[in-house]
């Protein structure tokens, strides 16, 4: 799986080869076609499909749109799946676990996004682990 934290300038990018702990892969800067580098990470990987971290505050129409928009591009181009996923506080908690392992807050924005994406995939893997414990 492939967790993504899709931003403006830069989209954060975890993975999880286990499906059960997601690590920090990379930052893309949020230009050009996005859309074929994380069809070719997807592939590189070997990937089972996506999860595409929604921010609360873009729960209006046409917040919502923009993550639907390119959840159904990313969807198009790989034939994978994607999950939209509620991505509450994750850059709030991913700089609290920066910030905590000894990082400088301008060493830690260099990484911030892949470091959401990881607690955004997280954070789905861990609803899926405890569906199956029910």
């Amino acid at each position: 799986m492939i967790g993504i934290d899709y931003g403006g300038k830069r989209i954060g990018v975890a993975v999880s080869e286990s499906g059960v702990l997601a690590t920090p892969h990379s930052v893309i800067a949020n230009e050009g076609d996005v859309i074929e580098t994380l069809h070719r990470l997807q592939l590189d990987l070997d990937a089972d499909g996506f999860i595409l971290g929604v921010a609360r505050r873009a729960k209006s129409r046409d917040g919502e749109a923009k993550f639907e928009r390119f959840a159904e591009e990313l969807r198009q181009r790989t034939c994978k799946p994607v999950v939209l996923w509620d991505e509450e506080l994750s850059t709030v908690e991913a700089a609290e676990q920066l910030r905590a392992g000894g990082l400088r807050r301008r060493e830690a924005q260099a990484e911030i996004d892949m470091h959401a994406a990881a607690v955004i995939l997280q954070s789905y893997l861990d609803h899926l682990a405890a569906g199956r414990a029910s």
